[in-house]
């Protein structure tokens, strides 16, 4: 009998290929969604604006929020710093997913940006950058100089909390991190899941949600080897694939 697979939707990102305007998204998405066991589709940033959006999203089983080299848009938290980094297109699309996810059940994994998507969604706001803040020590940002394989490579500890989503991973982690964005207020609703020793927010829920979890980290690079990365994907296709059954 034929298995079929859930349908997970994987937000695309504005970027300028070979001098034209194009959409994409990093290899490593895909790869892990597939290898997990999920459909992976990509959607354009033009999808936020269709005329078709819902019933587009009826045959998502799943969303997936990833991590970007553009930031969130000050505006969406009320802020008013300069921001060089944008992609507004990208921001509508995934608030519009969030939005669904939330009213529908839909399991969504947010990374990265995602995480800083997520949370501002649900009314949070952001750290533009957090150097600029004291009391941050961890190497939560990478040295861009570096080969990438060393930018991705673990840097610091998690500590995962004991009465989260995640606790039935273990109590600490150590994960990479790539980021200059970071929350500040926790959303409304939101649940913090992790957090470094430094106390920056790593990983943050949804509660009473089906599954919605957010990361700081990119659990994505080694989604094979690394056991967190593991957990969440593994966790996030099987609630995907109920969403499938019923």
């Amino acid at each position: 009998m034929h298995t079929f697979r859930p349908v997970i939707a994987i937000v695309s990102c504005y970027k300028m290929v070979d001098g034209q305007p194009s959409q994409s998204v990093y290899q490593k998405y895909i790869d892990a969604v597939n290898f997990y066991g999920g459909n992976p589709i990509l959607l354009p940033n033009t999808a936020a604006d269709s005329a078709n959006f819902d019933a587009l999203l009826k045959v998502v089983d799943g969303i997936l929020l990833t991590g970007s080299y553009s930031n969130v848009a000050p505006t969406r938290y009320g802020a008013t710093h300069l921001e060089e980094k944008q992609d507004l297109g990208r921001d509508d699309l995934s608030f519009k997913l969030l939005a669904h996810a939330d009213k529908t059940g839909t399991p969504l994994l947010a990374v990265c940006r995602g995480l800083q998507e997520m949370n501002v969604h649900f009314e949070g706001t952001l750290h533009p950058d957090w150097r600029e803040v004291e009391g941050f020590y961890e190497p939560h940002l990478e040295d861009s100089t570096a080969p990438l394989e060393v930018q991705y490579q673990p840097v610091h500890d998690v500590l995962i909390q004991p009465e989260g989503r995640l606790a039935e991973f273990g109590k600490e982690w150590h994960v990479n991190s790539l980021h200059k964005q970071a929350i500040n207020k926790v959303g409304e609703r939101l649940s913090v899941e992790a957090v470094a020793r430094d106390g920056l927010v790593e990983a943050i829920s949804l509660v009473q949600h089906p599954f919605m979890i957010g990361v700081q980290w990119h659990p994505e690079l080694n989604y094979a080897q690394d056991n967190l990365s593991k957990f969440l994907f593994t966790e996030f296709i099987q609630h995907a694939s109920k969403k499938l059954s019923k």
